[in-house]
């Protein structure tokens, strides 16, 4: 009498197992699944390269706008810092005036 080493029937046992797997997923799979072929050109790119244009186009207009306002003169920081005093001075006086 043979006897089959354990490693041998559990390596029988999952090939059966795999065997039955691959042939069960085969019959509920749809036969078209796999005849699909190449993806068909459906419509223009222009949308999406107006959308990476306009992107562009923005990412520039706010970087220039960072860069033009990040300099101020010592004027144009003393009209700022005054208009600010002024502002804290006015809500003081509305506040106090309420209640």
């Amino acid at each position: 009498m043979v006897s089959i080493p354990s490693y041998e029937r559990a390596l029988t046992g999952t090939w059966k197992q795999k065997l039955i797997l691959a042939l069960f997923t085969m019959l509920f799979l749809p036969d078209n699944l796999f005849a699909q072929g190449q993806p068909v050109e459906t419509g223009s790119h222009l949308p999406v390269a107006v959308w990476f244009i306009g992107a562009g186009v923005l990412g520039l207009v706010i970087a220039y706008g960072i860069m033009r306002n990040r300099t101020r003169s010592r004027a144009e920081k003393q009209i700022t810092g005054q208009a600010t005093k002024n502002l804290y001075a006015k809500e003081n006086r509305d506040r106090t005036a309420s209640g």
